[in-house]
């Protein structure tokens, strides 16, 4: 698998810039979702992609659900 490119990536995250996150918490966040991916591999997926922002307010954890699905659209990554 390769790399999303830019503007890929740019609408990825929108929703959780639109929640108000900066970019280092986005990143902050996108790392914490691939450590747990690897390191808590036997708790269920659900689970594990929402843990990452069970203590944010509800607006950016909708703004998370809204990235993962497209995490899942963009499904065409450049590279």
């Amino acid at each position: 698998m390769g790399t999303f490119a830019p503007e890929q990536c740019r609408w990825i995250i929108a929703p959780l810039l639109d929640a108000g996150m900066d970019l280092d918490r986005i990143r902050t966040l996108l790392f914490h979702l691939g450590f747990q991916g690897i390191a808590d591999a036997e708790r269920s997926v659900p689970v594990a992609l929402t843990a990452v922002v069970r203590s944010e307010p509800a607006d950016v954890r909708a703004a998370w659900a809204a990235v993962l699905l497209r995490m899942m659209l963009a499904d065409d990554p450049a590279g």
